[in-house]
C-alpha cells in the first residue's frame, strides 16, 4: 500500500492491524490435527462444535500476537519509516502510519487474547488437562514472543517458538480436542507445518537483516549471516516434503499424502529466490516482502493439499 492510496477504515483497517493474510499459518495446523485425528482413530464421534471454536481460537492467539508483535516492535522503532536507512513502514503498519492508535491497538490484543482464553477454558472441560496446558502456553507465547522481559523474537528465539507454538501446539491441540488424548503421532507429523510456517518468519528475518541489528534485535540471520540463513530457509523448505516422504515411506502416512508433492515447483522458486535478496534497502523490502507473502502461500497450499491427500484416503480407501 502506498501512502497515497486512501487507507483502509473498518474492518478493513482491523483485517491489516491483524495481518489476516498470514491466518494459515494457525488455520493450517488446526485443520490438520483434527484431519489427523479422524485418520488415525477410526470410528471416532468428530465434534464440529468444538473443532469450530479451536479454530476460532488458535486464530485469536495468532490476532493477540500480530498486534503485541507491532505494539512492542514500534516501540523498539524497528516499524517507523527510516528513509535515511531506506525502511518503509513495516509490521502491519497502522499504527507508524497513524491509522490506529497505540492504545486501540492494546485493547485489541486483550480482547483477542480474553476470548482466545475463555475457548481455551471451555475445550478443556470437554478434552481435559493437556488443553488447559496448550492455551496456557499458546498465551504465553502469543505475548512473549516480543513483549518484555523475555522477548523471545529479539533474542534468536523466534524460531523455536513459531515452531512450538504454531506447527506442534495448535496441530496437537486440535487433535487432542477431538481425541481427548495425548498422542506423539500428530506431534512427529507437524514437522513438515512448524518448518515451513518458521520459513515465513526466516524470510521475514531474511529481508530484515540489514535493519534489525540497528535497533539491538538479535535474530537467526544476524547470527549467521545471510549465505547460511539461506542455506537454512533451504532446510526449512525442503525438509517440510523430505519429512512427508519419509512419512509416507515408514507406512505413518497414507500415499496420498504425497499430493502435496505437486506445490515443489513453487517451493523450489522461492529457494531459488532466496538467493537473489537485493542489497539496496528499499528494493531489499520490497523484493522480500514478495518472498514472506509467497512462502506464506506456499504453507497454505501444502498444508491444503497434504489434507485433502488424507481425506481422499479416508473417504475412498479405508475400510
Amino acid at each position: 500500500m502506498t501512502e497515497t492510496a486512501a487507507p483502509p477504515t473498518g474492518l478493513k483497517l482491523w483485517l491489516m492491524a491483524a495481518r489476516a493474510y498470514s491466518f494459515p499459518a494457525s488455520i493450517i495446523p488446526i485443520l490438520f490435527g483434527s484431519v489427523l485425528a479422524v485418520i488415525l482413530n477410526p470410528g471416532l464421534d468428530f465434534n464440529f462444535l468444538n473443532f469450530i471454536l479451536c479454530l476460532i481460537g488458535a486464530v485469536l492467539v495468532h490476532v493477540g500476537t500480530n498486534i503485541i508483535n507491532d505494539i512492542f516492535d514500534f516501540e523498539k522503532g524497528i516499524d517507523k519509516e527510516d528513509k535515511e536507512l531506506g525502511i518503509p513502514h513495516g509490521g502491519s503498519m497502522v499504527i507508524s502510519m497513524g491509522l490506529v492508535s497505540m492504545k486501540e491497538m492494546k485493547r485489541a490484543a486483550v480482547i483477542s487474547l480474553a476470548v482466545a482464553f475463555l475457548i481455551g477454558v471451555y475445550l478443556f472441560t470437554q478434552a481435559g488437562m493437556w488443553i488447559l496446558y496448550l492455551s496456557i502456553f499458546g498465551l504465553l507465547s502469543a505475548v512473549f514472543y516480543t513483549a518484555k522481559p523475555i522477548a523471545l523474537k529479539y533474542k534468536a528465539l523466534g524460531d523455536i517458538q513459531v515452531i512450538l507454538s504454531f506447527g506442534l501446539g495448535m496441530t496437537l491441540g486440535a487433535y487432542i480436542v477431538q481425541t481427548k488424548e495425548f498422542s506423539w503421532l500428530p506431534v512427529i507429523f507437524s514437522i513438515p507445518l512448524g518448518m515451513l510456517i518458521d520459513a515465513i518468519l526466516h524470510s521475514n528475518n531474511l529481508r530484515d537483516i540489514n535493519f534489525d541489528g540497528k535497533f539491538g534485535v538479535k535474530t537467526l540471520p544476524i547470527l549467521i549471516g545471510e549465505s547460511l540463513s539461506v542455506k537454512f530457509y533451504y532446510f526449512l523448505i525442503l525438509g517440510a516434503y523430505l519429512s512427508v516422504i519419509i512419512f509416507v515411506l515408514m507406512g505413518l502416512l497414507p500415499m496420498f499424502a504425497l499430493l502435496s508433492l505437486v506445490t515443489l515447483p513453487l517451493a523450489l522458486k522461492l529457494v531459488k529466490m532466496s538467493e537473489s535478496f537485493p542489497s539496496e534497502g528499499i528494493a531489499r523490502f520490497e523484493y522480500g516482502t514478495k518472498h514472506i507473502m509467497m512462502t506464506a502461500q506456499l504453507n497454505m497450499i501444502f498444508g491444503l493439499t497434504l489434507i485433502i491427500g488424507l481425506l481422499i484416503s479416508y473417504f475412498f480407501f479405508m475400510s
